[in-house]
């Protein structure tokens, strides 16, 4: 039966420490940390800085959402992608049926320049674009994009001042132009004031998440690409205060529920001090924040355990306060369904209506370990940015190449773990699916996500399958032999099992194994007769004991080399 109590007593850290030192008993309470990929530890037992503890007590701290009257009202904004790369009536369905499910931007993604002037009627029909918002991509074409809709509005009777869309121009991101800052900066310059949108550049970490930066990375990274844009719309003599309005970022949303709530938090709290810095009051210019769910933590594999993923991405985001939430389908990898796109829409519609999430303002503030993980992600970041505001900015970054390496040298770390054993995926390394996968759209290709490199050895395995022989004397079920078996459906290999007498010329010659792995022995320890039936392949390479290959420093090396596929891209960081 539950207490009815619902006053406590307070208590002390003293009076904490005890308490986990005798449920630990002999154990170190440090044992309970951890390491994240940015190296910040994550204490069990962590406590928190109050103001004048701080060394960055000047800094403005700001939590609120942009508009929070309206965010309490109606919650944020759910701005869903449809790729636009199809024809324009397709296109055009694709946009009514999230409307009709109560989205309230659309994000065009894949959207082409050529004859925009035919193409954006026919996808805009019966869209009332003052009340639906349309988000540009930020690839290299929004400048052409932007145009094609300030022509569009104006063969309605309107302009895009009038109508929801937010260019997002983002000059630093993996596949813009630098040029394309001063080409903004000049539209901003010159343009109409009917001609502005309402949104003109977006810092877009979410783009370079799915590259492979860390937390901290992407973080620094919105910071000092939305420093850059300020410092040169001074240059230009713009109004600081005008081009600030202007701007938003967009962060990537775990599968971490905290860390993605940290990641918000920490992110406004960084343009706090951004803004301070260029001396505007940061509470009348707060920062319109994306919160967009990852696709690098997708997977082929097993794919509907990514609706999983998306949910606690998504309440991360939600209770971390951002303006707008964006998911895609949790098949989208492979081509998004019906029911996928769906899902992922109405997967918001029941935070905000069912959950009250938006209720409330910053519901985590006061929550000890939130608190905590905000400030370390928040000091690092800054820390990080300052570093490359020393070298130069966000455009020297840009230049030499920095933030690409970064993300590189990240994204090879990662896949290190993976092979290694040390990063779990559910459904992939994880209690692995043996469902057949297919190969993920080529439009996806950029993301560099931890599950390609097994999705690699699964499809390489499913279309050349290896001859494996696996050699077990007895018929326990070890806890060797369950690791074993475990490794190889990771890869989709599906071993015959015999019985060591039972290996002779014959069965070598009918088998044609590219591999024998001995499940409960070593070589030595089998009959003269069974080794001088293995012995031409013992000595090719082909004979290893499951002792060999599980304790290898990289297990999932040497079950790619099993299927001919070659790691080495995913080492670099490159795929």
């Amino acid at each position: 039966m539950s207490s009815t109590e619902n006053n406590f007593p307070s208590i002390d850290r003293n009076q904490w420490e005890s308490l986990v030192a005798s449920t630990l008993k002999d154990d170190d309470p440090q044992s309970l940390n951890r390491l994240d990929e940015d190296g910040l530890e994550i204490e069990a037992l962590y406590s928190i800085k109050s103001l004048d503890q701080r060394s960055d007590t000047s800094f403005p701290i700001t939590r609120l959402p942009v508009d929070p009257m309206a965010h309490m009202a109606h919650g944020w904004d759910i701005c869903q992608p449809v790729n636009a790369a199809g024809p324009a009536e397709e296109t055009n369905r694709l946009i009514l049926d999230e409307l009709g499910d109560g989205v309230g931007s659309i994000w065009l993604e894949d959207l082409p320049t050529g004859d925009l002037a035919t193409n954006l009627p026919v996808m805009m029909q019966d869209i009332i674009l003052s009340a639906a918002g349309v988000n540009l991509d930020a690839g290299d074409n929004t400048m052409l994009h932007l145009a094609g809709f300030s022509d569009f509005a104006k063969s309605r009777g309107q302009r895009l001042s009038e109508l929801r869309v937010f260019a997002n121009l983002d000059p630093f991101s993996p596949d813009a132009a630098l040029s394309f800052l001063d080409h903004g900066l000049n539209y901003l310059a010159t343009a109409d004031g009917e001609d502005i949108p309402l949104g003109l550049f977006r810092a877009n970490g979410w783009g370079w998440h799915n590259r492979g930066m860390t937390a901290v990375q992407e973080l620094a990274y919105v910071l000092a690409s939305l420093t850059e844009i300020m410092r040169q719309g001074m240059v230009n003599s713009l109004d600081l205060s005008d081009l600030a309005s202007l701007l938003s970022a967009s962060v990537a949303l775990p599968a971490d529920l905290f860390e993605g709530i940290a990641k918000c938090r920490a992110l406004r709290r960084g343009w706090g001090g951004i803004v301070d810095a260029f001396g505007l009051d940061p509470n009348l210019h707060r920062l319109f924040l994306q919160g967009a769910v990852s696709v690098r933590m997708f997977s082929q594999i097993d794919a509907d355990v990514n609706i999983l993923r998306t949910t606690t991405a998504l309440l991360g985001g939600a209770i971390g306060g951002a303006d707008q939430l964006s998911a895609h389908a949790h098949d989208c990898l492979g081509g998004t369904s019906a029911s996928g796109r769906r899902l992922a829409r109405m997967q918001q519609h029941l935070l905000i209506e069912e959950c009250g999430l938006s209720r409330s303002l910053d519901p985590a503030g006061g929550a000890g370990f939130i608190e905590a993980r905000s400030n370390q992600l928040a000091d690092a970041a800054w820390c990080m940015f300052q570093k490359m505001e020393a070298d130069g900015g966000a455009k020297a970054a840009c230049r030499s190449g920095l933030f690409d390496r970064l993300a590189k040298k990240s994204a090879g770390r990662r896949h290190a773990r993976l092979a290694d054993g040390n990063l779990n995926l559910v459904g992939v390394n994880l209690q692995p699916d043996r469902r057949p996968i297919v190969p993920s759209l080529s439009r996806w290709k950029s993301v560099r996500r931890p599950a390609a490199a097994i999705e690699a050895i699964r499809l390489s395995a499913l279309q050349n399958p290896p001859r494996i022989l696996l050699l077990q004397r007895g018929t326990d079920l070890s806890s060797q032999l369950v690791k074993l078996r475990t490794l190889l459906a990771i890869g989709g290999v599906q071993p015959v099992q015999m019985r060591p007498i039972d290996i002779n010329e014959q069965t070598i010659a009918n088998s044609r194994p590219n591999l024998i792995i001995l499940a409960d022995s070593d070589f030595e320890a089998l009959a003269a007769s069974t080794q001088g039936h293995l012995k031409n392949l013992q000595e090719k390479g082909k004979v290893m004991s499951a002792k060999t290959l599980l304790n290898a420093p990289a297990p999932l090396e040497v079950l790619a080399n099993m299927v001919n596929v070659c790691l080495l891209p995913y080492r670099n960081g490159e795929v």
